[in-house]
């Protein structure tokens, strides 16, 4: 377990907050606190944590509302709600929609229990990380593969045309076909170049410590204010 790793506490009792707070940090983790969904997105919004601890019974907006909330933002991010049992109804819900990693019953009756379920999330989260960093690589992988097919094949069809274009005593068609052949050819490969070119500015983003993914949309629109 790293230090670094940073674990969000929403909670609008002040008491609870702070207990929970100073158990996970006495564990080494660096903790914020957020007294209700508003304060706790827009600390999200800055930074997003490994792990959110979240009371269900919750203001601005309620538990289910947060939850919706903190998928938006990030749909891997383990959320770890606190409920009482008139709340397992929607509990249960979140669950199945995937909003919701795990819950603990109100009040705790050991916090040991909270410590194993930050412990869990913080494992769940850096397996899926890894998992998405391996098929990154095989993707790139392929993308490299299939670029050098795109530009070899175009490659060839203008060695083939300057050896028609080179032959003295050449039909006026047969140069004109050859030249539009090699025009084509150095069409291809100006669009495959561009396009490895909006590849090598893809952006990789920290999503867990010391684990980056690439994302797309940056990447993207980089490409696009570029040209």
């Amino acid at each position: 377990m790293s230090a670094q790793e940073r674990i969000l506490v929403v909670d609008d009792d002040p008491e609870v907050r702070t207990l929970l707070s100073r158990r996970l940090r006495r564990a080494g983790y660096v903790v914020e606190e957020a007294g209700d969904g508003m304060d706790a997105l827009g600390l999200v919004d800055k930074a997003v944590p490994d792990v959110v601890v979240t009371d269900m019974a919750m203001p601005r907006p309620d538990g289910l509302g947060l939850l919706k909330e903190l998928r938006s933002r990030d749909p891997e991010l383990p959320v770890i709600v606190l409920t009482g049992h008139g709340s397992l109804d929607n509990v249960i819900l979140a669950m199945r929609d995937g909003s919701l990693f795990d819950y603990l019953l109100k009040p705790l009756p050991d916090l040991d229990l909270l410590d194993v379920a930050v412990r869990r999330a913080l494992e769940v989260r850096q397996l899926r990380a890894r998992a998405r960093e391996a098929d990154q690589v095989v993707a790139m992988r392929e993308l490299a593969a299939t670029a050098s097919d795109r530009i070899l094949n175009p490659l060839s069809a203008i060695m083939l045309s300057l050896v028609t274009l080179r032959q003295e005593g050449i039909a006026p068609q047969a140069r004109a076909t050859a030249a539009a052949r090699v025009e084509q050819a150095i069409d291809i490969i100006t669009r495959v170049v561009r396009q490895m070119r909006t590849v090598a500015r893809y952006t990789p983003r920290e999503v867990t410590r010391g684990l980056r993914e690439i994302d797309l949309e940056t990447a993207t629109a980089e490409e696009q204010e570029t040209d």
